[in-house]
């Protein structure tokens, strides 16, 4: 989809449907003018999650779509994406060809920013997630072109949307591929074929180098499959003297829970578990994009974990690239240790802050539901920063704490460190999070565990049910934010 700004007044505009997301009671005067004109000037009075498509056959554009945003006392950012998801549904639905939004009230939140909101949430929306499906049907048509409308330039807000929401929707369609099509070494294609569309440096280490550097864990994770693990260096703006982070993801792209095998319920969606990775390759898209001045590091190690007679068994010690020694307790506790060579990897880069994302628990469920992203750090400045572009983007976070008492339930009886704090769960998340800890050197670290939001089962208005590579305008706005903070 095209997505334009132009700066020009209302009556100027040319398009299928002018868009107009509208706070409760203060809908513009001109638009009660057209509603009365058709009779319906009770129809319409801005209540959020409500719609009407208008009919103004006088004007250049051929129809006014009204988006309510609700009561403006309560009204966020997160009400103009649901508008504009709404909207691209709706104009979708109409088969409108071309919209025009246009936002230019006077309200307590930015105009600009709820510019960027609502395009973000337009371009989601458009996503189409059944790729697969062969058989015919009615095909609808789609939105080709979206253009903002205003006497203020808000060029720079529509540029921002447009980056972001389609670095997520870059992740959102390969987080969608099956392990038979994205397999390690394809994900390592990708990952090469992003860096060369955006000038940055990839190199891709296969199982024998990885043999050679040592990097026992992730060795060990893919020892039951049929197709080699490899890792994943990517580095923008490498070399410059700028804030450096490490940015750090799990990238299983299936998990069979190994010898210690899930149940069969529920085990078509470990194609997902290649998430974390997914979602830095989409922040490295967007920084490129937005020409970021930040130094970032991507680090992963593409594996599948699958039993056969040469997988790693429960019980087995596997020694790390840092050289600490991990007892394997449970397979199925296999992205902390590809993360523990990768965490480890990345240290070795001299980073002023390492960052892991990974879908790494189940129990970030039982901690905050589908709702939020579970966090936890060693600065808590860090810790802050990520909170506040949580709330702005609408990706929740949430900190758990780093309390000393949870490294002692890593501790194993006959090597450094154990895969799993315990056998009944208590803690899952924490502890495992304190397992990847133990790897990074003693650098600044921040970890997301995003287990509970990769996936949409219960859709909202921009995001239907499917992959939602939630965490990439998270993300993203974290680092430039960090970096100007911090910069050189």
């Amino acid at each position: 989809m095209k997505v334009e700004f132009e700066k020009k007044a209302i009556e100027d505009v040319s398009a299928d449907a002018v868009v107009l997301p509208c706070m409760k009671k203060r809908v513009p005067s001109w638009v009660l003018e057209e509603l009365k004109e058709a009779g319906v000037e009770d129809d319409f009075d801005g209540s959020k999650e409500t719609a009407y498509l208008l009919p103004v056959p006088k004007k250049p554009y051929k129809r006014i779509m009204l988006i309510g945003i609700g009561d403006e006392k309560k009204g966020k950012l997160e009400d103009f994406r649901l508008a504009g998801g709404r909207a691209q549904k709706a104009a979708s639905k109409g088969g409108l060809k071309s919209c025009a939004l246009w936002i230019n009230e006077q309200m307590d939140l930015p105009t600009g920013k709820a510019v960027q909101a609502f395009v973000e949430g337009f371009l989601l929306r458009g996503l189409k997630l059944d790729i697969y499906k062969t058989e015919e049907k009615n095909e609808k048509k789609e939105v080709e072109k979206l253009v903002v409308v205003s006497e203020e330039d808000f060029s720079r807000f529509v540029k921002e949307a447009v980056v972001l929401a389609e670095s997520q929707n870059y992740v959102r369609r390969l987080d969608l591929e099956p392990s038979n099509v994205l397999t390690p070494q394809k994900m390592a294609d990708e990952a090469l074929v992003l860096a060369k569309k955006h000038g940055m440096d990839c190199r891709v280490y296969s199982l024998g180098e990885l043999e050679q550097k040592g990097m026992g864990g992730i060795i060990s994770v893919g020892k039951g499959s049929a197709k080699p693990p490899v890792l994943v260096r990517m580095a923008y703006n490498e070399g410059k003297d700028l804030p450096h982070i490490a940015l750090v993801g799990k990238a299983v792209t299936f998990d069979s829970g190994g010898i210690s095998l899930k149940p069969g319920k529920g085990m078509a969606s470990m194609k997902y578990d290649k998430s974390g990775a997914l979602v830095l390759m989409g922040v490295m898209r967007a920084l490129a994009e937005l020409r970021a001045p930040v130094k970032a590091t991507l680090v992963f190690g593409a594996v599948e974990n699958m039993p056969d007679g040469n997988a790693t068994n429960p019980g087995d010690v596997v020694k790390s690239f840092s050289g600490k020694t991990i007892e394997i307790i449970n397979t199925d506790a296999e992205g902390r240790v590809c993360l523990a060579d990768a965490v480890a990897y990345a240290a070795t880069k001299k980073p002023e802050l390492i960052m892991d994302v990974a879908t790494l628990t189940g129990a970030a469920n039982i901690v905050l539901g589908k709702q939020g992203i579970c966090m936890m750090g060693t600065e808590q400045g860090v810790l802050d920063l990520f909170e506040k572009c949580g709330n702005e983007t609408y990706e929740r976070v949430w900190p758990l704490p780093t309390w000393e008492e949870y490294s002692d339930m890593i501790k194993s009886d006959i090597a450094d460190v154990k895969n799993l704090g315990s056998e009944q769960g208590e803690a899952g998340t924490i502890t495992a999070g304190m397992f990847i800890k133990e790897f990074t050197s003693g650098l600044p670290w921040v970890h997301l565990d995003i287990a509970s939001v990769d996936l949409m089962e219960n859709p909202n208005a921009y995001l239907p049910k499917g992959p939602s590579a939630r965490g990439v305008r998270l993300i993203t706005s974290f680092v430039r934010e960090w970096a100007q903070k911090r910069g050189k």
